[in-house]
C-alpha cells in the first residue's frame, strides 16, 4: 500500500506539471520472482521513478519501454522469461528462475480516474459516509488472441473498477468495450472481491481469447496504539514506512501527545474506561497495548478482549501478561486466541527501536498469513 501511496502523491504532482507518464503493473507471475501481481512502478517523461516491480533487475528495461509507450499512448504487456540458464544473453542476467508479466501503459484518463478513487477511499477509510470503499477490484485485460482482426477489439490495457458488490457506473471508471466480456468480468470480479484473493480469469469469446488479471486492493493496515509513552515513536514511524494507518490512543489524557506523535494519523485522548470511544475497529485494525501502566492495560484489555481482534500485542514479561489475563478471566472475561505476548518477533530486541522493529515484523507476519487463508 505504501508503494501506491507514494505513486498517487506523485500522480497528484505531475497533474499539476502536465507532464507526462507510463504506469508498469506486475500483471502476472510463474516460477520465482522478487515481486507479486499488483507491484506498479510509475515512469516519468524524464525517466525518473517511483516504487518497483522486480529487485532491480527488470527496472531499466522497462525505463526504457515505458518511454515508447509514452509517446504512442500505447499499452503493451512485457514478458520477462528467466527460467533458461542462458538469459545472460538478454544481457540482463537475471537469474531469478521464473517469468514476469509488466504491462506498461500511459498515464491517462482512465488511470487517473482508478488512482483518484483509490486515493478517495483512502481518505474516507475511518468514516461513515455512504460511499464506494474498500476492498476495490481492478479487472484489467492483459493479452487478447483474436481471429478477426478490428478496430472494436478488445485491446490491451482495458479495465474496471469495482467497489464491494457495486460496479461503479456514475464514475464510469470502465473501458470494457465488449459487453459480453464485461458482464463475465464483473461476475468474476465480485467473486475476486468476497473472498479478497487476487486472480487471473481467462474467457474464450466468439472471436477472442482474453485474459484478465483481477487484483484486490484492500485498505491500509490499521494499527492502533493503547499507550503513549516515549517508545511509541519508533512504532509510528516504522508503520508509515510501511503505509500504516495509525492510531494513538493516550489513555493519561495528555495534550502535549498532539503535539509529540505528528506523523500518526490520529490521536485520541481517553481514559482507560474510554478508549474505544471514537475509534472503529475493523478486520484490519491490529492492537498493541504498552501503557507501561498494570491498572491501565488491565482496564483497557477489558474492552479489547471481547472483540476478538486479528492481533493484541501486550507489552511486558509473559508473568504480568498471564496475571493481567488470569484477572480478566476471573471476572468473565475469556482472552481470544489472537492474543500476543511477550510482543513482537524474538530478535534480541533491546531498546526501543529495536522493539518497534520486532512488533512491526511480527504484526507483518500475521497480517500476512491471515491474507492466505
Amino acid at each position: 500500500m505504501k508503494e501506491l501511496q507514494d505513486i498517487i502523491a506523485a500522480v497528484d504532482i505531475l497533474e499539476e506539471t502536465g507532464e507526462q507518464a507510463a504506469l508498469a503493473t506486475l500483471v502476472k507471475v510463474s516460477g520465482s520472482t522478487y515481486r507479486s501481481p499488483g507491484a506498479r512502478m510509475l515512469i516519468q517523461n524524464d525517466g525518473n521513478s517511483i516504487g518497483a516491480i522486480s529487485g532491480g533487475c527488470l527496472e531499466g528495461d522497462v525505463l526504457e519501454k515505458a518511454q515508447t509507450v509514452i509517446q504512442s499512448s500505447t499499452p503493451i504487456v512485457v514478458k520477462y522469461d528467466t527460467t533458461s540458464e542462458d538469459d545472460m544473453i538478454w544481457g540482463l542476467g537475471l537469474g531469478c528462475q521464473g517469468v514476469a508479466y509488466i504491462l506498461i501503459e500511459p498515464l491517462e484518463l482512465h488511470q487517473l480516474q482508478i488512482l483518484k478513487f483509490i486515493q478517495s477511499c483512502i481518505a474516507n477509510r475511518n468514516h461513515d459516509a455512504i460511499a464506494p470503499s474498500f476492498p476495490l477490484a481492478i479487472a484489467t485485460v492483459i493479452s487478447v488472441e483474436d481471429k478477426i482482426k478490428g478496430e472494436n477489439k478488445t485491446q490491451v490495457g482495458e479495465s474496471l473498477l469495482l467497489s464491494g458488490d457495486t460496479f461503479i457506473n456514475n464514475l464510469s471508471i470502465n473501458n470494457l468495450r465488449n459487453h459480453h466480456l464485461l458482464e463475465k468480468v464483473v461476475s468474476d470480479s465480485q467473486i475476486a472481491l468476497q473472498k479478497r484473493y487476487s486472480t487471473i480469469k481467462e474467457y474464450q469469446l466468439l472471436t477472442e481469447k482474453i485474459e484478465v488479471f483481477i487484483e484486490i486492493i484492500q485498505p491500509p493496515l490499521s494499527l492502533i496504539i493503547f499507550g503513549a509513552g516515549y517508545d511509541v515513536l519508533p512504532l509510528i514511524n516504522f508503520a508509515k514506512q510501511l503505509g500504516w494507518d495509525v492510531t494513538v490512543v493516550d489513555n493519561r489524557q495528555r495534550e502535549n501527545s498532539k503535539t509529540r506523535f505528528l506523523q500518526a494519523d490520529k490521536i485520541h485522548l481517553s481514559s482507560p474506561e474510554d478508549v474505544l470511544e471514537n475509534i472503529k475497529i475493523t478486520e484490519m485494525s491490529f492492537g498493541v497495548v504498552m501503557s507501561h501502566n498494570y491498572l491501565d492495560d488491565l482496564e483497557m484489555l477489558k474492552q479489547l478482549l471481547p472483540l476478538s481482534l486479528n492481533y493484541l500485542g501486550i507489552l511486558g514479561p509473559r508473568k504480568r501478561t498471564n496475571r493481567l489475563l488470569q484477572e480478566l478471566q476471573e471476572e468473565g472475561i475469556v482472552p481470544s486466541s489472537n492474543i500476543y505476548s511477550p510482543v513482537g518477533l524474538e530478535i534480541g530486541a533491546d531498546n526501543a527501536e529495536e522493539i518497534a522493529l520486532s512488533i512491526v515484523a511480527e504484526i507483518q507476519a500475521v497480517y500476512s498469513q491471515h491474507q492466505q487463508v
